[in-house]
């Protein structure tokens, strides 16, 4: 099979046709480039192309892979070749599968351990008690919260001159037994007023100071997280519903493309703070596992796509 050949035929067929490049991919649902490279001899058509080209340049599937017209009945060698030349498609497509394959796997074995480690490690806020913290005045005048109860970390908030704690505990450590008391600066004493405690719940606690109206802390993680979720599945939508219309051109693959990226990211925002919308106390450790969980969720669905479309 010469790929040269073969592309000079194709590109010969297409102008007995009188198509352009684009009208002929537009028949095929590929893009216009997929089309330059066949006529180029740059690449070939896979085996889930062939026939729709051979139908659409009105010559058989072995003519293409010969790369002429056939004028008299096959020879017995000429036959040979073309079944040599059917089973190399054959074996090409079949690496290029086992190849997407062993991808895809290793990028949903990705997901699944990122989903693994950032449900087992994120923080769980503890709820108040008595005797779950206090806050000291050190000599110098530092205030200090204190932790009377194992506890993975803490969490503090600074909101104008009150301070907002949060003491939480990880599953990881609860299934390791893991767990240690804990010391934090709370803030310095006379420039704070209060020091709340603050689970994710507008129950907060005071717990040092007085408390005229602490209407609790809203983190701005806890804000953007929450508009991305809108705001992606808006673009989503629209994106995918752009596709949807545009499909049968030969722009539809990169709609959908595009339509992904902002599908991919909420997806993985969903899987990665399921059930924590609410409380959000390490912005970047999470944002850091959404990022890796949308990409590898959109790499899986390019190679998905490539093995639809060329």
């Amino acid at each position: 099979m010469n790929a040269e050949k073969t592309g000079t035929f194709i590109a010969e067929l297409r102008k007995e046709q009188g198509l352009t490049q684009r009208q002929l991919a537009e028949q095929l649902l590929v893009s216009d480039k997929a089309i330059s490279r066949w006529e180029t001899g740059h690449g070939m058509p896979d085996l889930d192309n062939l026939e729709a080209l051979a139908d659409a340049l009105d010559v058989s599937v072995a003519e293409l892979l010969r790369g002429e017209r056939f004028e008299a009945p096959v020879a017995v060698g000429d036959a040979e070749e073309l079944a040599r030349d059917g089973i190399s498609l054959f074996r090409e497509a079949l690496r290029r599968r086992t190849t997407s394959n062993v991808l895809i796997g290793f990028l949903a074995g990705l997901i699944v351990v990122t989903l693994l480690v950032v449900h087992l490690t994120a923080p769980i806020a503890i709820p108040y008690r008595e005797d779950l913290m206090r806050v000291d005045e050190l000599s110098d005048g530092t205030l200090v919260a204190i932790s009377e109860q194992d506890a993975a970390g803490v969490e503090i908030s600074t909101v104008g001159s009150e301070s907002f704690i949060t003491l939480y505990n990880t599953r990881w450590n609860q299934m390791m037994h893991k767990s240690r008391e804990l010391v934090a600066v709370a803030g310095r004493l006379g420039e704070t007023e209060a020091v709340l405690y603050y689970p994710g719940t507008p129950d907060d606690v005071l717990i040092y100071g007085e408390l005229h109206d602490a209407a609790g802390v809203v983190t701005l993680p806890r804000l953007v997280y929450n508009m991305w979720l809108t705001i992606g599945i808006v673009a989503s939508a629209v994106g995918l519903g752009a596709y949807v219309l545009l499909r049968k051109r030969w722009y539809g693959r990169r709609v959908l493309l595009a339509a992904l990226i902002p599908a991919c990211f909420t997806v993985a925002l969903i899987a990665v703070l399921w059930g924590r919308f609410d409380q959000v106390y390490n912005a970047a450790f999470y944002l850091s596992g959404i990022c890796l969980v949308a990409l590898a969720l959109y790499a899986i669905a390019s190679v998905i796509l490539a093995r639809i479309t060329p």
